[in-house]
């Protein structure tokens, strides 16, 4: 028996035994009242970068609904640093996913936040139903239950987990909309759908010394961002370095080139290519690379985590979108443009589009 077949047998055999053992008590909204609700823990701990600061608009909603509440993410080891500062959020408690990041300590501070006696714990399963972020909501004790009803288990009840069943879109949306939809089940809403990244104010001037250190200004400094974990997912590196050149010469921009890890060979193909002089920054942390990034001009990326970031810290972003539907998946942020190539892939974006859609974000006043 392969390995994935083990896991979905032994997967499948808990939530049976689980099903005969969990009460079946489902509450509804009208049984719920908010103005008790003291403590909320999110589980968000599923995800990747992009995914969760998808989710930051449902912290502003609980935040704006429950003003006086203690608010308590779970997040990713490689994610959480991310909601750092966020004024919406509490205290982040930090899952290690990966085995050799479990060390008791680090399973006892997780254990330890998720058992302070919260009254609500929400699920934001989106497209993908996560069965460690079901257990850890009840192992939070909490009296209610919040999920929602889509992508169930197999073969058991749908409020196997949840004693608040949040009911289904219905069709399609925005996985921003879908996590607040969640929410909205029991009244707890928002208007501003923008994602967020926040920086503490010595957060703010280290970004603004590791530019000038370098002898870029950010004010006429355009950011480039090369890479991308899916090759798929990748423009061009030969586009990106047209378009480097077009916004030196043209608009007397510079230019500051970043790539991720594993991608230095990217870099020196961009680099081979390129006319102009072009600044890079490397070996930043991911908090250094949002304080550099935030006072930009404008920041040009792939669909990735680092076009979330981009958009969420306030920096005028433009990305070309790969596979991902950006119906769906991009940023709501009012500072946010972006492209897709006539057949979906990031590689058949065209040059001049991307180029028109730069100027028009750089002639509009609202957002420089």
């Amino acid at each position: 028996m392969r390995l994935p077949s083990l896991e979905k047998y032994f997967k499948t055999a808990l939530l049976r035994i689980l099903g005969k053992l969990l009460s079946d008590r489902c509450y509804q909204p009208r049984e719920v009242d908010l103005s008790l609700i003291e403590r909320v823990i999110v589980i968000r701990q599923h995800d990747q970068l992009g995914d969760l600061l998808l989710s930051t608009p449902a912290f502003r909603a609980i935040r704006q609904s429950l003003p006086k509440a203690h608010i308590t993410v779970v997040a990713r080891q490689y994610t959480y640093r991310v909601l750092e500062n966020n004024s919406d959020i509490d205290q982040i408690l930090i899952f290690p996913e990966k085995l050799y990041q479990a060390s008791p300590a680090k399973l006892w501070r997780l254990w330890k936040g998720l058992r302070q006696g919260c009254d609500l714990a929400v699920v934001l399963n989106t497209i993908s139903h996560s069965l460690s972020s079901d257990i850890l909501a009840r192992l939070t004790g909490a009296k209610y239950i919040l999920g929602s009803v889509e992508n169930p288990f197999p073969g058991v009840r749908p409020n196997l987990f949840y004693n608040l069943l949040a009911p289904g879109s219905g069709e399609r949306v925005h996985e921003t909309r879908r996590n607040l939809n969640i929410l909205e089940y029991l009244n707890i809403r928002t208007k501003d759908m923008g994602e967020r990244c926040a920086l503490s104010p010595q957060e703010e001037e280290q970004g603004r010394d590791i530019l000038y250190n370098n002898h870029i200004m950010p004010e006429r400094t355009v950011g480039i961002h090369l890479g991308a974990y899916n090759v798929c997912n990748r423009w061009p590196h030969q586009n990106y370095a047209a378009l480097a050149d077009w916004l030196i010469k043209d608009f007397g921009f510079q230019v500051t080139v970043f790539w991720g890890p594993g991608e230095d060979e990217l870099g020196e193909r961009f680099f081979g290519l390129v006319k102009s002089e072009v600044k890079t920054l490397s070996g930043l942390n991911i908090r250094q690379l949002i304080s550099v990034m935030k006072p930009l001009r404008l920041m040009v990326c792939n669909d990735t985590g680092v076009m979330h970031l981009s958009a969420a810290v306030g920096t005028p972003t433009f990305a070309i979108f790969g596979r991902s539907e950006p119906e769906f998946w991009r940023p709501l942020n009012k500072n946010f443009y972006g492209v897709r190539g006539l057949d979906r892939t990031c590689a058949s974006a065209e040059l001049d589009v991307v180029q028109s859609g730069i100027k028009r974000m750089l002639s509009r006043r609202d957002l420089f």
